[in-house]
């Protein structure tokens, strides 16, 4: 092994990748606790990852390949015991006569190496791929196949000899042997399988419930629940226990909720968040997990659904030194992605910007963002009270649950600071309201609040059977609309059904919303402690522009359709000032 460092050392030095104190204290850090010098340099931010391995590639003329994307031969990868693989993350790509090329993070360990010649009686030949293309290809070699499907994995189980599920065996079974039956095969395949094809299904929750016979597994695609499968009430207890596994919960706690959380990854390295909420029910434990999706592609203030109008109202009030800026609606609504498309939007290198979230649901740059973690008491309160002694520009709290959370993101932007939040309520000029009953005084909501998003996701047509369909004013009316028909008949779309969107019509959502600017005539209804209505009334004498307009306004461009605009918002009860210019309106 001393050989090994001393390579290492000569390498790092030469190539002035490191400086010679900065690798003392790294190789101090390995006499005191022992390890690989180059897995210690990559935990103390010496060296990346991608920067180890093409300095030894090119010093060692070995060639980088990446594991995680090519097609391994399960013939040469059974060749060593998966656990030896994991133990020592090394992948083996071919077998040529009696050599195998082995995939390894680090070919100086020679000792690895001597180890799988001594287990198979091959000869060994080193190539370099990243630890993390390592960590993904041994991922995929345990996850189920593509063709595997519900159906047959049922059938593995029901013929397997070794497996007994019964239906009732929490308070027979201890520890152990809850976390023995969650090792076995077929259990992890139909577990994996189910989350694997909720992603493939672009599914945002999925739903394992237990009903008094059988089990049911429901996704929810586009906002709207699918029953997928249902299962022998047998599976349900194994079932869950392996997601709570998976998720760090106590699997011997069945009285209880628990929130946890765990990460999979995807052919093609892609990684998925998945939230875990376990509730107890009259059939036993039921378990939401809400994916989360952190494709960073889509949090643009440009491409979130916002007209140009509302759009150039929320860049002002973002664009403000201080004060509140509120994302409203409920679960599921898209309130955290409007949020980080905001905060994309003001971020710049001379910017101190804190979020604070439960959990933190997309990763950016230039961002200090905590994590809440209740069971050490690091809540939205106590992590607030730290932030403003860390002397912040623009402060995101996740969600306001509490009147105390509230108070202090109010008092944060009276002080000077920019605060985002999100709030659950219906409409913008509800939160006003709102905020007022968790026990703000409406003479500070005038001081804060610089304006108020309100939104929600439809189901957006499929592209690939969209057909045009004439609106006469009989459906028009029947529809409900609550607007005054133009008096032609209008152009809107349907999706016929196809392959392509499952025959559903509909093939990913798209985002309605209203934005609400407290004005100084706002200001004044607020002082006086008016209704949602009246606030909304005087919003909309100042031009903003509706959920279900804004709706309308989608549908009429294709993008949704009459039915979901009904579906999703509510009609308007207050007067417009006057008429939408772009759309069906005009």
């Amino acid at each position: 092994m001393s050989t090994v460092k001393e390579r290492i050392k000569e390498i790092l030095l030469r190539e002035k990748i490191l400086k010679p104190e900065d690798l003392e204290r790294a190789l101090e850090e390995q006499r005191t606790f022992g390890g690989h010098l180059s897995k210690i340099l990559v935990r103390m931010g010496l060296i990346d990852e991608e920067q180890l391995t093409f300095m030894l590639s090119e010093e060692l003329q070995l060639p980088i390949i990446n594991v995680s994307r090519i097609k391994l031969d399960p013939a040469v990868v059974s060749l060593i015991p998966m656990d030896v693989l994991k133990k020592y993350q090394i992948v083996p790509v071919s077998r040529i006569g009696g050599n195998i090329a082995l995939a390894m993070a680090d070919p100086l360990n020679i000792l690895v190496m001597d180890n799988v010649k001594a287990l198979t009686g091959f000869n060994i030949t080193p190539v370099i791929s990243r630890p993390k293309d390592i960590r993904d290809a041994l991922e995929q070699q345990g996850a189920p196949k593509a063709h595997d499907s519900f159906e047959k994995i049922k059938k593995d189980i029901k013929e397997a000899e070794d497996l007994e599920l019964v239906s009732d065996t929490a308070d027979r079974m201890n520890t152990s042997q809850i976390e023995h039956l969650t090792q076995e095969a077929p259990i992890i395949r139909l577990t994996t399988t189910i989350i694997r094809q909720a992603v493939v299904a672009k599914a945002s929750d999925v739903f394992i419930e237990p009903m008094e016979k059988y089990l049911r597994i429901r996704y929810r695609v586009d906002g709207v629940l699918r029953e997928i499968d249902r299962m022998t009430k047998a599976l349900h207890f194994p079932i869950v226990s392996r997601i709570k596994v998976v998720s760090n919960l106590d699997i011997s706690e069945h009285r209880l909720p628990q929130d946890g959380r765990f990460k999979t990854i995807l052919d093609g390295g892609k990684e998925v968040d998945f939230r875990v909420s376990v509730l107890p029910t009259a059939h036993g434990e039921k378990i939401v997990l809400r994916v989360l999706d952190k494709n960073l592609d889509r949090v643009d203030i440009e491409k979130v659904g916002f007209e140009p109008g509302p759009l150039a109202r929320l860049k002002e009030c973002c664009l403000r030194p201080h004060g509140m800026v509120l994302a409203c609606g409920p679960t599921g609504s898209g309130k955290t992605t409007t949020l980080y498309s905001i905060l994309r939007f003001i971020d710049s290198p001379g910017k101190n910007i804190v979020t604070v979230e439960d959990p933190v649901e997309y990763q950016m740059k230039g961002l200090n963002q905590v994590n809440i973690r209740f069971e050490v008491g690091l809540t939205f309160t106590a992590t607030l009270r730290s932030i403003l002694r860390q002397d912040p520009d623009v402060i995101m709290i996740g969600e306001v649950r509490d009147s105390e959370t509230l108070d202090i993101a109010v008092k944060a932007a009276l002080t000077g600071h920019l605060v985002l939040t999100s709030l659950h309520t219906t409409t913008a000029a509800g939160s006003i309201v709102r905020m007022i009953n968790m026990g703000i005084e409406p003479f500070l909501i005038c001081s804060a609040v610089n304006g108020i998003v309100a939104q929600r996701l439809l189901r957006r047509i499929c592209p690939s059977c969209r057909q045009e369909i004439k609106i006469t004013q009989t459906l028009y009316d029947k529809l409900g609309i609550g607007l005054s028909f133009p008096g032609k008949d209008l152009t809107y779309y349907r999706g016929k059904g196809c392959t392509q969107c499952g025959g559903t019509g509909y093939s990913g959502r798209v985002g309605i919303n209203e934005v609400l600017p407290i004005t100084t005539a706002v200001r004044k209804l607020i002082l006086s402690k008016v209704g949602e209505i009246d606030i909304k009334v005087q919003a909309r004498l100042e031009g903003m522009q509706t959920m279900r307009e804004d709706a309308l306004i989608k549908a009429a461009k294709g993008l949704t359709t009459l039915e979901e605009v009904v579906r999703v918002t509510a009609a308007d009860e207050a007067p417009r000032f006057k008429e939408v210019k772009e759309g069906p309106l005009a």
